[in-house]
C-alpha cells in the first residue's frame, strides 16, 4: 500500500531525515518511534503529502503521492498531527464532521456523513461531547474528539502523531485497542509513540528513527525478544518478562 524510497527532507542545508526507505501493507499497525527531534513528525508529514521530499519518492497504492489530487489524498489518508489549533465556537460534532469533508457533496452533509460521525464519536467514547464547544473540553477530551474526526474520514491509511497524548491510562489503552481494530479491519495505521510498552502490546511492527534514518525495523514479536534496539532510546532501559510470559520494558 505504501512505499517510501530514500526519502529525505531538509531545512535549508540542515538534514532532518535522509535515506528513509520502508514498505507498509494494509493490516499493519506500526509504531514510529525515536527520541525527540529524530524526525518522526517530519516523516508523517511527508507520507501525508503535507511536505514534499527533498530527495527520494513516496508511493501510495503504486502511484506517486505527488500525482494524487488533494481531495483523493484526503479520502485515502487520515492525518492527526501532534498539535491541532481549533478556532471559533465549534462543537464536538461539528469538528468531527470536518473529517467527512473529502466525501461531502460541496457543503451538504448526507445521512451517511452523519452516521459516520455518530459511529466515530461512539467508538472514541466522546459522543457525550457532541454539543459541547471544543474550547470547553479538556486536553484528553479534545484528543478523543480529534481522533473521532480521523475515524469519521474512514481513510485507508491512518497517520497519527502521538494519538494517546493527554489521555489518561484507561483512554490510552482504549486508543491503541481502537487503532489495532482499525488495522485488523484492513487499514494501515502508523502512530508516533514514546510508550514502548503500548507499542509492544498493541502494534505489529516497530520502526525506530535515529541518526536521521531508520535504525531499526522489527516485527513486534522480534522486538519483544531482543534488547539491542533499546539503546536508541536510553541506556537506562531493560527488558523483563512477566509471569505470563509478556516482555515489558522497565527503567533503572
Amino acid at each position: 500500500m505504501l512505499s517510501v524510497r530514500d526519502a529525505a527532507w531538509r531545512v535549508g542545508k540542515t538534514p532532518i531525515i535522509e535515506r528513509v526507505s520502508f514498505d507498509a501493507d494494509p493490516g499493519e499497525f506500526i509504531a514510529l518511534m525515536g527520541r525527540n527531534g529524530a524526525g518522526k513528525s517530519t516523516l508523517l508529514d511527508l507520507v501525508a503529502g503535507l511536505r514534499v521530499p527533498s530527495e527520494g519518492s513516496i508511493q501510495l497504492e503504486h502511484r506517486p503521492l505527488a500525482q494524487w489530487t488533494a481531495r483523493d489524498r484526503a479520502r485515502a489518508i487520515g492525518h492527526l498531527p501532534q498539535t491541532v489549533h481549533v478556532h471559533g465556537p465549534l462543537t464536538g460534532e461539528e469538528l468531527v464532521m470536518m473529517g467527512r469533508y473529502p466525501h461531502a457533496d460541496r457543503w451538504f452533509e448526507s445521512d451517511a456523513d452523519r452516521q459516520a460521525v455518530h459511529e466515530a464519536m461512539e467508538e472514541c467514547g466522546c459522543l457525550v461531547f457532541r454539543d459541547r464547544r471544543v474550547a470547553t473540553l479538556s486536553g484528553g477530551e479534545r484528543q478523543r474528539v480529534l481522533l473521532a474526526a480521523c475515524l469519521a474520514q474512514r481513510p485507508r491509511v491512518m497517520l497519527l502523531d502521538e494519538p494517546a497524548a493527554f489521555l489518561d491510562i484507561d483512554q490510552q489503552l482504549h486508543c491503541f485497542e481502537l487503532l489495532r481494530r482499525q488495522a485488523a479491519g484492513g487499514a494501515l495505521c502508523i502512530a508516533v509513540s514514546h510508550d514502548l510498552n503500548l507499542a509492544l502490546e498493541f502494534c505489529t511492527r516497530l520502526i525506530v528513527i535515529s541518526g536521521r534514518t531508520i535504525a531499526a525495523d522489527l516485527p513486534v514479536a522480534e522486538a519483544a525478544a531482543r534488547t539491542d534496539w533499546l539503546s536508541y532510546f536510553s541506556t537506562r532501559l531493560e527488558r523483563v518478562v512477566t509471569s505470563d510470559g509478556r516482555a515489558r520494558i522497565c527503567y533503572r
